[in-house]
């Protein structure tokens, strides 16, 4: 599913995109031409195995990485090409990251985890208050709020890191094997907690993975190999 979709009202969009990584004496391909459009307010699903690019392709789209060539925007706005300052602003606003392994800060409370993200983004304290609130009670925390990562179960933490992603109210969150350390219904969970969050806070995510489990959840499905985006499922 190559084939550029250059709707307007896209929240992603990417074009041709290549990332070539020198390793030692060789060149390895890590993404080869990859080209898709994401609308508002989908799942979209990125597997495929080890070293097929995906977590690339992630880091692509969410500016943590420059493609070596070919183009990607957000909401319109051309990132690939954004000074590192300008990138940071626009990860900081737009965009929201869950990880496979929490990335918590131990000792933090589930609380203060999330107001970080606030404080970082310039968000007055009573306005991070009220939005802290929101996002732990939307992931089911309400009554963890003060507790730390390590009074958390795995899967807590994990709504503690999508509580963490979804404060600053982002157009897009990026997650990278949000299940991949989770047994296979407290994953199930955390799957149908993003599908409820896209349905109801207005907000594309897009999951790299290789859990054929979010098939069920997905919107759209996106198979890589090597590189390639061998086909796109909806």
């Amino acid at each position: 599913m190559n084939a550029l979709n250059h709707e307007t009202s896209a929240v992603v969009r990417a074009e041709e995109v290549s990332r070539i990584y020198q390793v030692g004496t060789r060149q390895v391909a890590a993404l080869q031409g990859v080209s898709l459009s994401i609308a508002p307010g989908r799942v979209v699903a990125l597997r495929g195995r080890s070293g097929s690019g995906k977590t690339t392709l992630l880091n692509c789209i969410g500016g943590l990485d420059r493609p070596t060539s070919g183009r990607v925007w957000l909401e319109g706005r051309e990132i690939s090409r954004l000074s590192e300052r300008q990138r940071v602003a626009l990860r900081r606003h737009r965009i929201g990251f869950v990880f496979q392994s929490h990335t918590l800060l131990p000792t933090y409370s589930a609380w203060e985890n999330v107001d970080l993200m606030l404080r970082l983004a310039g968000v007055k304290r009573r306005t991070r208050q009220e939005r802290v609130r929101q996002v732990l009670a939307l992931v089911g925390l309400s009554r963890w709020m003060d507790h730390r990562p390590a009074e958390l179960s795995g899967g807590q933490q994990q709504r503690v890191a999508i509580a963490r992603a979804l404060a600053t109210r982002p157009a897009l969150i990026l997650a990278d094997e949000p299940t991949g350390e989770l047994d296979s219904a407290t994953g199930q969970q955390i799957l149908a907690l993003f599908r409820h969050i896209a349905d109801h806070e207005d907000t594309t995510i897009v999951i790299a993975t290789h859990d054929l489990a979010v098939d069920a959840f997905a919107d759209e499905i996106y198979l890589l190999q090597d590189g390639l985006v061998m086909s796109g499922l909806s």
